[in-house]
């Protein structure tokens, strides 16, 4: 913007040029009482005064009170809304408490069912201690049950254990050590049952005809071979490590029954009866040997299952029972 003395008339500048102070001009000062400038010049202002804003219209300028009590009672209140959120909320307190309480009934759920297997096995156990007792007098068909019912028993006790809290960890070594040694001497008493019947049988000296005038050669030699057929047949379907010194003295006999034959059809073909009598005899004296030794390992058999049977008592008695 430039400031001069007199404005420009029609675009021309006056012949007559005033004294200029340069000072004063480089400020934007002149001895003019007006200043010149490319702009127009704001619309003037009357001293004194000044330009107001329109006054605004209040906000609460139309408010009038109103009685909202009807919307409250009458048919615009959301009464479904309403009892749908209070139903909701209740059933989420309830889930919440019956959440809390959870573990604790649980507990006690678990060990209730926990003392009720302790006492049926508890029970039981004087079962396996009879047929401990008479493990070479009892009869198949009873000593299967009575085995199998203690082993179920037992079972449903180590599962039992399972469902405890965490914080029972006594409880639940003491069901895991009873239901582990019951189990243990169910199987030392079945197994020693059970091998004890398969042998048993061929523990009996075959009845063979000593008297050379009653009997021809080949007839005493098939039924000497079809006991030693069924000899054999059960001594290789016995199952290994169940009474291992019987199973190995019945193995030796084995091998000499061949030789045991030829000197009782040789006895035969010389006539001589006491000869034969005597093959028979060596026969039925190692088949009694066998059988001592099935006995004493019964014996054995029988201590080691009394030992489990302490053993789930003891352990029994650190649980709970009816």
């Amino acid at each position: 913007m430039t400031a001069t003395i007199n404005p420009p008339e029609n675009g021309r500048s006056s012949r007559r040029r005033p004294i200029r102070f340069m000072s004063m001009e480089s400020l934007g000062f002149s001895d003019a009482t007006t200043i010149w400038s490319d702009r127009p010049p704001p619309p003037a202002v009357p001293r004194g005064r000044h330009l107001a804003r329109p006054p605004e219209p209040a906000a609460l300028a139309d408010w009038k009170p109103e009685d909202v009590g009807h919307r409250l009672t009458g048919g615009n209140f959301r009464w479904g809304v309403t009892i749908g959120l209070l139903a909701v909320t209740g059933a989420l307190a309830y889930f919440g408490v019956w959440l809390y309480q959870r573990p604790a009934a649980q507990a006690e759920i678990s060990l209730a069912g926990l003392t009720t297997h302790a006492t049926a096995l508890q029970s039981a156990l004087r079962t396996l201690e009879e047929f401990n007792n008479d493990l070479l007098g009892l009869d198949p068909a009873t000593t299967t049950a009575a085995l199998f019912d203690i082993e179920s028993r037992a079972r449903a006790l180590f599962d039992a254990s399972g469902d405890l809290a965490r914080d029972q960890t006594g409880l639940r070594a003491a069901a895991t050590q009873a239901a582990g040694s019951a189990m243990d001497g169910v199987r030392l008493a079945g197994d020693a049952h059970s091998y004890r019947l398969a042998v048993f049988p061929i523990l009996v000296a075959p009845e063979l005809e000593t008297d050379p005038a009653l009997v021809e050669l080949d007839e005493a030699a098939r039924s000497f071979g079809a006991w030693q057929l069924k000899f054999d047949e059960v001594r290789t379907a016995l199952p290994d490590g169940i009474l291992p010194d019987v199973t190995a003295r019945l193995d030796m006999l084995s091998g000499d029954l061949t030789s045991i034959l030829g000197q009782y059809v040789d006895a035969l073909r010389e006539d001589d009866m006491s000869a034969a009598a005597a093959v028979l005899a060596t026969l039925a004296t190692r088949l009694t040997e066998v059988e001592e030794t099935l006995s004493a390992s019964l014996d054995e058999i029988q201590r080691r299952v009394e030992v489990r049977i302490e053993e789930t008592r003891q352990a029994l008695d650190r649980l709970p029972t009816g």
